[in-house]
Formats: structure tokens, sequence, C-alpha cells
């Protein structure tokens, strides 16, 4: 393949087996590619190696050995990798192809997720991890857009082990040990240490935090300053960002993403579990960590060695001066407590003043405001109950949305948190109607132009076009994929297999063949074996049928096409045959390279006496 990786498109293959529908996207090391394997014809998912890392021999090795280690997952909750290979210059892993979207790409459409939906997403990628670990895979890149939510709510996590970032919002330590996209990674990874399944605890940590907050938690204008946040400090809790999100849920996030790999849960079934028991009891203990907070704890930055990056260097200056000016506010933090002390005392004998005058002056009967709850992800029909029962007017719109099953809540106006008086203000509630089907008609034998305009302009379908031998008329469609009949979303992606006619071959010479040789040569060039005609057939003289000869004693005496000729694959030949007397008696010569038994010589005998 030497058409650079970034030009394949439609029609171009990978190994003679992988043909390119389209590029369906790409990331730090490698670009995606939509593809039909020609073996299976399955849809799969390429990823190919960009082309500036093809010459980077290390990264060529980490790339192989780590693709072998991926190979081996099989999980529901794991991308499998179907298997991997080099075309060339070009290498290229094999993945299975999941219709959906990235979890990025949902938070940055419906924004922070109910715990409802983003607990269970946590589980179902814990237990991924829990997979991969048992199994020495560590990932060392737990971020959004490396999981896929399918079109069931399932999450799929990609990129196992070769996630070796290559842009500006990952750090690459010389050492080679850290790797990870600086927004989601560890503590450890930032100090550039030994990464572990604690490792992808805390990134899974970050994930989740975000999932509920819809923001990460750790944010700045370089990867250093993101860095240093991860070293040094901890983030507000998500219910701070996001109020009703119970507080267990809190902890659990928050062990996590400790600073130390002993504070987080040992394992990701540890983890697992506690979110399962969360789902069960919400208002349970979760997320208990033994011993002094990481607050409190030494965040120095262990193992940095001095061949590392000139920026690490940085960091480690800048992570002891915050340590000094921690060291230097205690005093005056004591001092501020004991004023706020004092100043919440005050405001509480106000306070308490205030309300006795205010109550004995109430005549009329106070009217209890309704706080709006985040009803996104959840049914209407419980949705619709609450409100019902708490006297609150709401109204109903059904929306396509081909990621949320049908009859959930997917948006709400007003929003979160917004006070209400019942009977005041109508709350509107849009509702999935599930997916917008549509049943993909046959358009065998129709033109290529005709399918695609239709599809397009009737249906709302992204349609690709890719072409192959077939008997049907040259633009004529073959097929699709999704194949006629299926029933699938619109704006969804259909492609035309169109013929691009047949293909030609040269008619081979079969006279003087024996007859069995010349029908196997007609089969291996593509062609047809048709009628055969004996030139000059013997009868049996008392059952009046033809009498027969083996096959190697009979030769091609004619055959219908010239040889030499252009005909079209799969073309029909009639030849013609006979023994071989009947083959010398018509063309006045041997077959080619018959070389004919040798007629003894006749014996000599005395005449008689």
């Amino acid at each position: 393949m030497n058409r650079a990786n970034r030009h394949l498109a439609a029609g171009d293959w990978i190994s003679n087996r992988f043909a390119i529908v389209r590029p369906i996207g790409q990331g730090g090391m490698a670009y995606v590619f939509l593809a039909t394997d020609q073996v299976t014809q399955e849809n799969v998912a390429i990823k190919v190696m960009k082309d500036d890392l093809s010459n980077d021999q290390e990264f060529i090795k980490r790339f192989d050995t780590e693709a072998k280690a991926a190979s081996s997952l099989d999980h529901p909750n794991i991308i499998k990798v179907l298997g991997y290979g080099q075309d060339g210059d070009l290498r290229y892993i094999v993945q299975e192809y999941v219709e959906g979207m990235t979890l990025k790409e949902l938070i940055g459409e419906y924004g922070a997720l109910d715990y409802t939906i983003a607990v269970p997403l946590a589980i179902q990628i814990g237990l991924a991890l829990e997979h991969a670990h048992h199994r020495g895979v560590v990932h060392r890149d737990i971020k959004p857009q490396n999981i896929l939510i399918t079109r069931d709510r399932i999450a799929k996590v990609t990129d196992f082990g070769i996630a070796r970032a290559t842009n500006a919002n990952t750090i690459t330590l010389t050492s080679g040990v850290a790797y990870g996209s600086v927004h989601y990674f560890s503590p450890e990874q930032a100090r550039g240490s030994l990464v572990g399944e604690q490792s992808d605890i805390y990134s899974l940590g970050i994930l989740m935090y975000e999932m509920l907050t819809g923001k990460m938690p750790f944010d700045g204008d370089t990867s250093v300053s993101v860095a240093i946040k991860h070293l040094q400090e901890l983030p507000p809790v998500p219910s701070k960002l996001v109020p009703g999100i119970p507080h267990g849920l809190d902890q659990i996030v928050m062990k996590c993403i400790q600073k130390s790999v002993e504070k987080r849960y040992v394992d990701a079934r540890e983890l697992v579990d506690e979110l399962d028991a969360f789902l069960v009891d919400p208002s349970g203990v979760y997320g208990v960590i033994s011993g002094q907070s990481d607050w409190e704890g030494n965040t120095t930055a262990i193992g940095l060695q001095n061949a590392y990056e000139s920026n690490f260097g940085k960091l480690r200056e800048v992570e002891r001066a915050i340590n000094e000016r921690r060291r230097l506010r205690t005093r005056d933090t004591a001092i501020m407590v004991a004023i706020i002390i004092a100043s919440i005392t005050i405001l509480i004998t106000i306070f308490s003043l205030s309300w006795q005058r205010i109550s004995a002056s109430l005549t009329t009967k106070t009217v209890v405001e309704y706080q709006i709850e985040n009803y996104v992800g959840q049914t209407y029909d419980s949705v619709a109950s609450r409100l019902s029962d708490a006297g609150i007017k709401y109204s109903v719109r059904y929306v396509t949305d081909p990621s949320v099953r049908e009859g959930y809540v997917v948006d709400q106006t007003p929003g979160v948190g917004v006070s209400i008086r019942p009977g005041s203000t109508t709350i509107t509630l849009y509702v999935s109607g599930g997916q917008n089907l549509i049943t993909i008609p046959d358009y065998t034998s129709r033109t290529v132009a005709e399918a695609k305009a239709e599809l397009e302009q009737m249906y709302g379908f992204k349609v690709d076009i890719v072409y192959e031998y077939s008997d049907l008329a040259k633009e004529k469609v073959i097929k699709t994929i999704p194949s006629a009949g299926q029933s699938i979303a619109s704006g969804s992606a259909v492609t035309l297999v169109v013929s691009d006619g047949s293909p030609m071959v040269t008619m081979p010479n079969l006279t003087g063949m024996n007859l069995a040789v010349a029908q196997a040569e007609i089969v291996r060039n593509n062609l047809v074996n048709g009628p055969t005609v004996n030139i000059n057939p013997i009868f049996d003289p008392v059952t009046g049928q033809p009498v027969g000869f083996p096959l190697e004693q009979l030769f091609v005496i004619n055959q219908e096409i010239v040889p030499g000729t252009s005909v079209i694959a799969q073309t029909v030949i009639k030849i013609t045959y006979g023994t071989l007397s009947d083959y010398v008696f018509h063309l006045g010569s041997y077959p080619p390279g018959y070389v004919p038994a040798e007629t003894p010589a006749p014996v000599e005998t005395a005449p008689p006496a």
C-alpha cells in the first residue's frame, strides 16, 4: 500500500482482504477507517498507524507487542481486536465495528449525566478493566474518547495498551514509563513512576467526575499546570457542582482519585462492588478511606530522575513552593477559623431573634416551592407520576434520539435546581420516541445514481459507494450494506455495492488437450464448462446407445471461441472432442506432446520347403 495512510479512500484495499468504505475518525497515533472484511463480509474498524510514526522503531515494537496483548482480551465491554498486520509500510489493527458515539461526545451533547446513567456506565468500564488487569494488561489512557457507547447503552473500552498519544495534551517522559492524556492520568504517571492497575482506577475516577458534573476536575493553560494539579490539589466533591448527587457517590469518586495509591480501591472489582451496592442503596456509606487524607499527606514528586525533560524539573520546583506556602498559611488559617466561628455564633443569635418576630407576624399560609430535579435518563412514566403527585404541571414533547431508548427523558425545561410554585410553571419533558427506524429497500439491479439519490433525499441516509466485479451491468447495484429488509435509524450510513462490470479473461488454447485437462483449464481461467460434442460417436449395435471411452482416451478437436480472444469471465465454453484416431483424421497430426507407441517390426519366416 503506497498511498499515504491518511489518504486511504473508499475502494482502497489493505492486505487484499479489507476494502475501505470511509474514514470514521483519528487519534494521536492512528487513522480509523470503516472497512469490509471480504472473507466474512462483516464491517470492521481498521486503525492504521500514522505516517509520521511508521519509522519510529521503538513505537513500532510497542505497537506490535501491545497489539498482541490487546487481541487476547475478550469481554463484552471491550472492543474486540480481531487481528493485526502489515501491508508494505502500513501497519494496522483490525477491530470489531461498533455503531454509537464516544462517551466524550455524549457528555459534550448532554452535559452532566444523571447518576442513574453514569454509575451503570462506570460499572461496565470497571468490569472491562478487571478483565484486562487479570490478564496483565494495564490501559494507561482511560478517557471518554476511548469509551464507545452503543445504542443499547453498552460501554465498550478501546485502545487497550496502545494509547500512547502524541499530541500536546499528552506528557511522555524520556524514561518511557509515563503515557496517558494529562487531564486523566494519575499522579504516579505525572511523576514518571511505573503505573499499575490502580492508575487505571484513578483515571476512571476522573472520568466518573466528568460524567457526573460535565466538567473535568483539573484543567489549566498547559499540560504541566494540569499535571501539578493532579499532584497537589483535590477538586470539590461532585455534589458541590451538581446538587443532588448522593454523598456516598461523592465519596466513591474521591476515593478513586486519592493521590496515594494505597488509599484508592485495591482493584477494579472492589470499585465495581461498591458501585453495585450504591445503586441498591444510594443513602449508604461508601468510599471509606483509612488513615490521614491525601490533603494532609506528602505530595512531593518522588522518583523524578535528572534525565527527565525540563518541564518536569520545573514541576518539582513548583510543587515544593506550594508545600512551603501551605506551611506558612497554617497560622493564618487558625486565626481565620476562630473569626469564622465567632461570626457564625453572632449570626445564629440574630437569625433566631428575627425568626421569632417574622413568625409572629405571619397571617397567611406559606407557599412551599418545588425545586426541579434532574429527570434526564429516567422513564417518562415515573417522572410524570411524581410531578402529578406534587401538583406540578408538565407537558411532553417526543423527539428522535438514536442513543436513548424509547420512553426515557432526554432533556427538560426549566433546568435542574430551578424553584417553582405548584401550578405556576409548566415543566416541559423531552422524551425519546426511540430510533426513527427505516427499512432499507431492495435496490438490486437499479442504477447507482437512482439508489443514491433516493437513500439520501428520501430517507436521509449517508451513502457510501464501493465497486466490485459482477455479472450485472456496470453501474448497477449489487446489494446494500446493511442488506435490504433491515431497519436502521435515519442518518445512518448505508453502503451501495455497485457492479464494475465483469472482468475480462483471455481464452486459452484447448485444442489437443486431454478432455479432462481441458475442462480443468476452463475452470482455472474463470470460465464455465459448457456442452461437449463427440465428433464421431460410436453406437452399441445391441442397445443403440453411444459407446463411452475413458476421458484419458479423448482429446479436444475444436473449441467454439478462438484462442487468445478476450471474453467476459464466467463465459460458457463449448468444445468438440473425439478419440485419438478422430483427432488424427480431422487434424492430420497427433496432439501436441503426444508420442505414439512404436509399431513392432514384422518377424520374417522361412518359406516352406
